[in-house]
Protein backbone atom coordinates (compact mmCIF):
# COMPACT_ATOMS: atom_id res chain seq x y z
CA UNK A 1 0.00 0.00 0.00
CA UNK A 2 2.80 2.76 0.54
CA UNK A 3 4.19 1.71 -2.56
CA UNK A 4 1.31 2.29 -4.31
CA UNK A 5 0.91 5.48 -2.40
CA UNK A 6 4.75 6.31 -3.86
CA UNK A 7 3.61 5.79 -7.09
CA UNK A 8 0.66 7.77 -7.21
CA UNK A 9 2.33 10.88 -5.69
CA UNK A 10 5.31 10.07 -8.24
CA UNK A 11 2.77 9.99 -10.95
CA UNK A 12 1.14 13.21 -9.71
CA UNK A 13 4.45 14.82 -9.53
CA UNK A 14 5.41 14.02 -12.71
CA UNK A 15 2.04 14.94 -14.50
CA UNK A 16 2.81 18.31 -12.62
CA UNK A 17 6.14 19.00 -14.16
CA UNK A 18 5.24 18.22 -17.88
CA UNK A 19 1.79 20.74 -17.00
CA UNK A 20 4.12 23.31 -16.41
CA UNK A 21 7.08 23.22 -18.18
CA UNK A 22 4.41 23.02 -21.55
CA UNK A 23 2.90 26.30 -20.88
CA UNK A 24 6.51 27.70 -19.84
CA UNK A 25 7.27 27.09 -23.68
CA UNK A 26 3.77 28.41 -24.74
CA UNK A 27 4.16 32.05 -26.31
CA UNK A 28 2.07 34.66 -24.63
CA UNK A 29 0.25 37.48 -26.11
CA UNK A 30 0.74 40.80 -24.72
CA UNK A 31 -2.45 42.22 -23.91
CA UNK A 32 -2.20 46.25 -24.93
CA UNK A 33 -4.62 48.40 -24.35
CA UNK A 34 -5.85 52.30 -24.91
CA UNK A 35 -3.11 54.29 -26.79
CA UNK A 36 -0.59 51.20 -27.11
CA UNK A 37 -2.97 49.19 -28.98
CA UNK A 38 -3.61 52.53 -31.09
CA UNK A 39 -0.27 52.85 -31.78
CA UNK A 40 0.70 49.75 -32.42
CA UNK A 41 -2.30 49.54 -34.91
CA UNK A 42 -1.18 52.50 -36.43
CA UNK A 43 2.95 51.29 -36.48
CA UNK A 44 1.14 48.13 -38.37
CA UNK A 45 -0.81 49.56 -41.06
CA UNK A 46 1.80 52.24 -41.77
CA UNK A 47 4.13 49.15 -42.82
CA UNK A 48 1.36 47.65 -44.71
CA UNK A 49 -0.27 51.05 -46.30
CA UNK A 50 3.14 52.16 -47.34
CA UNK A 51 4.19 55.83 -47.09
CA UNK A 52 1.28 57.99 -46.67
CA UNK A 53 0.33 61.16 -48.43
CA UNK A 54 2.61 63.68 -48.14
CA UNK A 55 -0.64 66.55 -48.10
CA UNK A 56 -2.34 64.66 -45.53
CA UNK A 57 0.99 64.58 -43.21
CA UNK A 58 1.34 68.56 -43.97
CA UNK A 59 -2.01 68.82 -43.38
CA UNK A 60 -1.86 66.94 -39.91
CA UNK A 61 1.42 68.75 -39.08
CA UNK A 62 0.19 71.89 -39.56
CA UNK A 63 -2.99 71.18 -37.66
CA UNK A 64 -0.93 70.02 -34.77
CA UNK A 65 1.50 73.24 -34.75
CA UNK A 66 -2.10 75.47 -34.99
CA UNK A 67 -3.50 73.29 -31.79
CA UNK A 68 -0.03 73.96 -30.01
CA UNK A 69 1.27 77.35 -30.88
CA UNK A 70 -2.13 79.08 -31.31
CA UNK A 71 -1.49 79.77 -34.91
CA UNK A 72 -4.54 81.49 -36.71
CA UNK A 73 -6.13 79.91 -39.78
CA UNK A 74 -4.10 82.39 -42.71
CA UNK A 75 -0.92 80.77 -40.77
CA UNK A 76 -1.70 77.86 -40.46
CA UNK A 77 -2.48 77.90 -44.30
CA UNK A 78 0.81 79.19 -45.02
CA UNK A 79 3.05 76.49 -42.68
CA UNK A 80 1.02 73.57 -44.49
CA UNK A 81 2.13 74.83 -47.85
CA UNK A 82 5.41 75.57 -46.39
CA UNK A 83 5.89 71.48 -44.83
CA UNK A 84 4.21 70.02 -48.21
CA UNK A 85 7.43 72.05 -49.91
CA UNK A 86 9.82 71.01 -47.35
CA UNK A 87 8.43 67.55 -47.69
CA UNK A 88 8.23 67.27 -51.07
CA UNK A 89 12.31 68.71 -51.45
CA UNK A 90 13.69 66.66 -49.16
CA UNK A 91 11.84 63.39 -50.47
CA UNK A 92 13.57 64.79 -53.93
CA UNK A 93 17.01 65.35 -52.21
CA UNK A 94 16.80 61.46 -50.31
CA UNK A 95 16.42 60.15 -53.58
CA UNK A 96 18.97 61.68 -56.04
CA UNK A 97 21.90 60.75 -52.92
CA UNK A 98 19.70 57.96 -52.19
CA UNK A 99 22.41 55.68 -49.45
CA UNK A 100 24.88 58.45 -49.81
CA UNK A 101 23.92 60.56 -46.90
CA UNK A 102 27.11 62.39 -46.97
CA UNK A 103 26.38 63.97 -50.35
CA UNK A 104 23.69 65.55 -49.54
CA UNK A 105 23.86 66.49 -46.34
CA UNK A 106 24.61 70.42 -47.90
CA UNK A 107 21.90 70.65 -49.77
CA UNK A 108 19.60 69.08 -46.72
CA UNK A 109 21.31 71.53 -44.58
CA UNK A 110 20.69 74.23 -47.03
CA UNK A 111 16.89 73.37 -47.46
CA UNK A 112 16.90 73.50 -43.91
CA UNK A 113 17.71 76.58 -43.43
CA UNK A 114 15.45 77.52 -46.30
CA UNK A 115 12.25 76.28 -44.47
CA UNK A 116 13.77 77.68 -41.37
CA UNK A 117 13.53 81.29 -42.74
CA UNK A 118 10.39 80.96 -43.86
CA UNK A 119 8.69 79.59 -40.86
CA UNK A 120 10.53 82.72 -39.10
CA UNK A 121 8.40 84.62 -41.52
CA UNK A 122 5.43 83.33 -41.08
CA UNK A 123 5.49 83.23 -37.49
CA UNK A 124 5.27 85.84 -34.28
CA UNK A 125 8.90 85.54 -32.24
CA UNK A 126 6.92 83.97 -29.67
CA UNK A 127 5.61 80.94 -31.68
CA UNK A 128 8.86 81.04 -33.52
CA UNK A 129 10.50 80.51 -29.70
CA UNK A 130 7.72 77.95 -28.01
CA UNK A 131 8.41 75.81 -31.59
CA UNK A 132 12.14 75.51 -31.25
CA UNK A 133 11.61 74.76 -27.79
CA UNK A 134 9.33 72.10 -28.41
CA UNK A 135 11.69 70.53 -31.00
CA UNK A 136 14.25 70.95 -28.70
CA UNK A 137 12.38 68.78 -26.18
CA UNK A 138 11.52 66.37 -29.19
CA UNK A 139 14.58 65.23 -30.11
CA UNK A 140 15.53 65.10 -26.65
CA UNK A 141 17.98 67.76 -26.20
CA UNK A 142 15.84 69.26 -23.22
CA UNK A 143 16.43 70.73 -20.17
CA UNK A 144 19.99 68.17 -19.36
CA UNK A 145 20.88 68.06 -23.21
CA UNK A 146 20.04 64.46 -24.49
CA UNK A 147 22.10 63.01 -21.66
CA UNK A 148 20.84 60.64 -18.95
CA UNK A 149 21.19 61.35 -15.60
CA UNK A 150 22.42 58.73 -13.46
CA UNK A 151 20.74 58.92 -9.81
CA UNK A 152 23.19 58.86 -7.30
CA UNK A 153 22.22 57.36 -3.20
CA UNK A 154 22.87 59.82 -0.98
Amino acid sequence: MLITAMKKNLFLLAALAFATAGTSFAQTAVKTTGSDANQTARHYSKDKQGPKDPAKMADHRAGKMAKELGLNADQEAKVEQLMLARQQEMTALKTKYGTDKKAGRPEMKAAHDRYEAQMKTILTPEQFAKMDKMKAEHHGHGRDGGKMKMKTKA
